[in-house]
């Protein structure tokens, strides 16, 4: 019994048997062909690899194209939407104006806060134009009376008719003769 337990410790002690390896002097033939195949071989590699970096290049530019597509898109979403609101600002302030300018608005507006009230009369002036006035001093002049209190009164008239087209013009009519 114990002889077999001696013989298997025994049995670990030995070395495991190995191959005999030997050393094989290259011949020139197949070292050429190793050097060729190799050379082939790291050309095909860089190609590779030459590949593969335009690929990620190609890659990376869609990727930016798609993402500049997609910021244009955005903003133009958000130009539609201020387009959108300014139109409608524009609508409102086009009905506020237009409110603005009635009629009976401005009426009440001037009752209010002027104290003007419709006239009870109303009387026209004519006014000549340039050319009928050159006219008008001369057919005035024969039919004028020539003393006494017609000739005031016709005098006062016509200096209520210029003061009153002074007031009927304004400033702006008589900075521009």
């Amino acid at each position: 019994m114990g002889s077999a337990a001696r013989k298997l410790a025994d049995d670990r002690r030995t070395p495991v048997a190995r191959p005999h390896l030997r050393l094989v002097p290259a011949s020139r033939a197949s070292g050429r062909a190793c050097t060729r195949s190799s050379s082939r071989s790291a050309g095909l590699f860089r190609i590779c690899c030459v590949a593969m970096v335009a690929l990620a290049c190609v890659g990376m530019m869609r990727v930016a194209l798609a993402v500049q597509a997609e910021e244009t898109a955005i903003d133009a979403v958000s130009l539609r939407e201020d387009i959108r609101s300014e139109e409608l600002a524009g609508k409102s302030l086009e009905a506020d104006a237009s409110a603005l300018r009635a009629p009976s608005r401005i009426e009440a507006i001037a009752g209010t806060a002027l104290n003007m009230t419709s006239a009870q009369s109303v009387t026209y002036m004519d006014i000549p134009t340039a050319g009928q006035v050159a006219e008008t001093p001369a057919v005035a002049a024969s039919q004028r009376p020539k003393a006494g209190l017609g000739a005031v009164v016709s005098r006062v008239m016509d200096l209520a008719a210029g003061e009153a087209q002074v007031l009927l013009v304004g400033d702006v009519g008589l900075s521009s003769r």
